[in-house]
């Protein structure tokens, strides 16, 4: 047994034990080191000690050595296999790779001497202690846990249908990554969301066919095949999907919603989930949305910088409307947020209504709608102007009565930001007059519109350089200048699972409503004049933002035409 070290003594009393208590350990430490762990736990408890030098003060006085980190070749596959999760999590610990005859224990705190005892016996190899930080041990765990239940075939291989094997029922099941004890067809669902959770996919498309049910993952918004699930269990994987989002087993001729929040491994996440019936069975698509996912700030979108800059500036005005406009999945949400946390401050009164809320944003109220009870974005516009907002976020403006509700906001004074299903920027103005807006109402209070979408990253790690060729010039609709520019071309390697790309970009198209745009709102201007002005004065198209990424090498040609292939009729490009 090692000294008690100074410096952490001194640090203790610091941050405010007395010191008889600090001379009272000295005289116990290695006399009683019962009391003396007593002692440690009190002072971790009033936090006078951080995890770390608990940990520290434990494997000295216990000689036991300190493990401060944990990785995946770390761990004993043989622990994983044969150690529930619940009862890793229950006493904080994780089996390592055996060394010298023995399996090293990494714990989290002390265990009981059975448990380890038990250990041993249930390994069938000696077991010595270590100790981690809990975070360390929890990491591990949720990573090794995670691997071992990404094994489709062999749950695949035991499921029984003669034997009665599928059991659907649910009670409040926590962490589904604790599937030790669950039957096959449970096994199967939670490895689905386990593996579309690991790849980061939206969407899991339970899709029944005319020989098999095509499992579907969405990734960086598009679909790929995954797995093929045999057709007699698609009752089984569709009814334990209703439980899972509380709907009615037993209706399979009408289409279903449910929703519900599962917790796997350190992550949160948010299911919606549709069931519609079809000729081959029930079809379920289940849309993922990670509680956990950090929040993206406005540099990290991928404007560039005169976008940016502009952007910065017209969220800073104290009111009027900032519209962002896109399709489903286009990442509108995500630049709302990031201008929301570009404005929180002490000094704003931030208030948002969402349906779903989607990320929590410190500093700032967030309200759920719920059409079924009476809270509509409208009816909850209302009760916002109510609470003295400053700057106020409405999920989506679907109806006229919603967008008469933002359009009067702005008018009296405050910053209001939404979103519009419109293809470009400049469609906004129109969908606001479709919308029964007068057009003196739209040219007041719309001071600018973000068109967007998203373009897949290419993967860094197996892209290679590509010269643009002069049939990609003629199939593409390309500016003559850019044959023989370089750019980067995807392929494939397991660090982006074969797909040629890892996460994605936003393109962007910012049109701020100037007086002469005002002018042409209320004279009822087409849309395209409206895009033709701005465009003279210096809009950046979405096609034109996606080129400059290609050149940038951040994206591929196929990429490009594939997200902005309706903008391809607009004309040739001139280079960036």
């Amino acid at each position: 047994m090692g000294s008690v070290p100074e410096d952490i003594l001194d640090n203790v009393l610091q941050r405010g034990a007395a010191s008889k208590e600090v001379t009272e350990l000295r005289s116990v430490w290695s006399v009683r080191p019962g009391v003396a762990a007593h002692t440690l736990r009190d002072w971790h408890r009033a936090s006078l000690l951080t995890d770390h030098e608990l940990h520290q003060l434990f494997g000295i006085l216990w000689g036991i050595p300190l493990r401060e980190d944990i990785g995946p070749e770390d761990v004993a596959e043989s622990f994983v296999a044969s150690v529930p999760i619940g009862f890793a999590r229950r006493h904080r610990l994780i089996g390592l790779t055996p060394q010298d005859g023995y399996m090293p224990i990494a714990a989290g705190q002390l265990p009981d001497a059975s448990v380890l005892d038990h250990l041993g016996g249930h390994l069938g190899v000696p077991t010595v202690l270590e100790f981690a930080a809990w975070e360390v041990i929890e990491n591990a765990i949720n990573h090794a846990y995670a691997e071992r239940n990404s094994d489709f075939a062999m749950v695949l291989d035991g499921i029984d249908i003669a034997a009665g094997d599928p059991d659907v029922t649910l009670a409040e099941e926590g962490d589904l990554l604790d599937s030790a004890t669950r039957a096959p067809v449970v096994k199967l669902v939670n490895m689905m969301l386990f593996e579309a959770v690991k790849r980061q996919a939206s969407d899991v498309h339970v899709q029944p066919v005319r020989s098999h049910v095509q499992i579907r993952y969405r990734i960086d918004g598009v679909l790929y095949d995954f797995l093929e699930v045999p057709g007699h269990l698609l009752d089984e994987v569709v009814s334990r999907i209703k439980v899972i989002g509380r709907m009615d087993i037993a209706e399979k001729r009408l289409a279903q919603d449910g929703r519900t929040t599962v917790t796997i491994g350190d992550k949160v996440i948010d299911l919606r989930i549709s069931i519609i019936p079809t000729s081959h069975g029930e079809r379920a698509v289940l849309r993922l949305l990670d509680k956990s996912a950090r929040l993206y700030k406005l540099q990290e979108l991928g404007m560039s910088e005169s976008n940016r800059s502009l952007f910065e500036r017209l969220i800073q005005r104290p009111h009027g409307i900032m519209l962002v406009t896109g399709p489903t999945g286009s990442g509108k949400s995500t630049t709302l947020y990031a201008a929301l946390q570009y404005l929180n401050s002490k000094e704003k009164n931030i208030l948002t209504l969402e349906d779903p809320i989607e990320y929590q944003l410190p500093g700032i109220s967030q309200m759920q709608v719920s059409p079924k009870k009476g809270m509509t974005f409208s009816t909850g516009l209302r009760a916002v102007l109510r609470q003295d907002p400053d700057v106020i976020m409405v999920g989506e403006i679907r109806d006229e009565e919603t967008a008469r509700m933002a359009v009067q906001s702005s008018l009296t004074g405050h910053l209001v930001f939404s979103t519009l299903h419109t293809n470009d920027a400049a469609g906004a103005v129109t969908r606001l007059l479709d919308l029964g807006i007068e057009p003196y109402l739209v040219s007041s209070s719309l001071h600018a519109s973000l068109a967007q979408r998203l373009v897949r990253v290419v993967c860094p790690d197996c892209s290679i350089e590509v010269a643009i060729s002069e049939h990609d010039v003629c199939k593409y609709r390309l500016d003559p200048t850019l044959e023989g520019s370089v750019v980067r071309s995807a392929r494939g390697c397991e660090r982006c699972a074969s797909t040629g790309y890892r996460g994605r970009k936003g393109i962007f198209e910012l049109l701020p409503v100037d007086d002469t745009i005002r002018e042409m709102v209320i004279s009822l201007s087409k849309t395209s004049a409206i895009e033709a002005e701005a465009i003279r004065n210096g809009m950046t198209t979405l096609r034109e933002d996606a080129i400059r990424k290609l050149l940038g090498g951040e994206t591929t040609l196929v990429e490009v035409a594939r997200v902005t292939q309706e903008q391809t009729a607009l004309g040739e490009l001139v280079p960036a």
